[in-house]
């Protein structure tokens, strides 16, 4: 039963991967070619200035998509549209929070992303890099990128649970504004 739930989680963890790294290009709109690899404008030479950014200061990096199209939204969307939406004291005083454990937790993924980067190229760049170590620094992205995007991703079921219906329904007529946490 062990053997059969880790094959389970290396095949949800290699899968995620391949879909978080697709993600993650469509969203930086660098292609993965040997012109692109070396990023002098990053701290971490695995990852341009971009994406560096965007794990520090814990954006969303498309990592929301199935929750933004099906009507969950983002708690800071919801907030920067208080007006609009009426929303009431504690709706509000509960998307603050929302949306500050958001940034709290995806901030902090971010920065383990960016350590495991990191070491992941510098055992390459030492030379000291083996199967062992690539298989655990590569799961350990797949974790940690499934634990970002989770973070997101109950920050918007956490925001909708908090509104009315007829404020989901309204906040589908808006139109849409890029806010820092979704």
């Amino acid at each position: 039963m062990k053997t059969y739930l880790l094959i389970l989680l290396l095949i949800f963890c290699a899968d995620n991967l391949v879909a978080q790294k697709k993600s993650l290009q469509k969203a930086v709109n660098t292609p993965d070619t040997n012109q692109n690899i070396i990023r002098a404008d990053s701290p971490v030479k695995s990852l341009n200035k971009t994406e560096y950014n965007a794990y520090q200061n814990g954006d969303p990096m498309g990592l929301t998509r199935p929750a933004e199209l099906n009507n969950y939204p983002a708690p800071s969307r919801v907030l920067a549209l208080e007006k609009q939406l009426k929303l009431s004291a504690a709706q509000k005083t509960k998307l603050v929070a929302a949306n500050e454990a958001l940034l709290f937790k995806a901030r902090e993924m971010g920065r383990v992303i960016i350590q495991n980067e990191k070491k992941l190229n510098d055992l390459f760049l030492s030379g000291k890099i083996d199967e062992g170590s690539l298989i655990y620094f590569t799961n350990q992205f797949g974790l940690y990128q499934g634990e970002l995007r989770n973070a997101h991703l109950q920050a918007h079921l956490k925001t909708k649970r908090i509104l009315t219906p007829d404020q989901i329904k309204k906040i589908s007529q808006l139109p849409q504004i890029q806010t820092k946490a979704e």
